[in-house]
């Protein structure tokens, strides 16, 4: 399928805008941007549980539904891997909050590879936060199966969820 056939089907999900804020500080560790990052989503009603998702974990079907392939072990190690190489490569690092259930906000560490890739995100040198401001339904997947399928039916809508 096309990008534009995608973003037709996404069309529902683009005008979904993002909030953002800006932070010059980087904490030097994962868990101290975190505390910042509770914060930040508490203030747009996200909850401040956080599960860390890698890139393939989250699919979106055409009624708006979200499907997160929960991993959360595996996933925190990623997170603070990408968040310390953030830090190395001093382009600014972005936590990014995908969906939520009514408990948990599953989010991402993005990271731009270089200069032109930190300018096309607005990265500052710093720290951001994203969320979308419209919560859709989200529900956590663990059953290997069913995310196969889900995956399988879902997964080229999903792909202008990753950065």
């Amino acid at each position: 399928m096309s990008a534009m056939g995608i973003l037709q089907q996404l069309s529902g999900l683009a005008h979904n805008l993002i909030v953002t804020d800006s932070n010059l500080h980087l904490p030097a560790t994962l868990s101290g941007a975190e505390e910042k990052f509770r914060t930040f989503l508490a203030s747009q009603n996200y909850p401040k549980v956080i599960s860390w998702t890698m890139p393939g974990d989250v699919v979106v079907d055409a009624k708006r539904n979200y499907w997160v392939r929960t991993r959360s072990a595996k996933n925190a190690g990623h997170a603070a891997l990408r968040y310390t190489q953030g830090l190395e490569r001093r382009f600014g690092i972005m936590l990014k909050a995908v969906c939520a259930t009514e408990t948990v906000t599953f989010a991402f560490v993005f990271v731009p590879i270089d200069e032109a890739d930190a300018q096309r995100h607005f990265m500052g040198r710093g720290l951001k936060f994203s969320c979308p401001v419209e919560r859709y339904t989200t529900s956590a997947v663990t059953n290997p199966l069913k995310w196969k399928v889900l995956s399988w039916r879902n997964g080229q809508r999903s792909k202008l969820l990753e950065l």
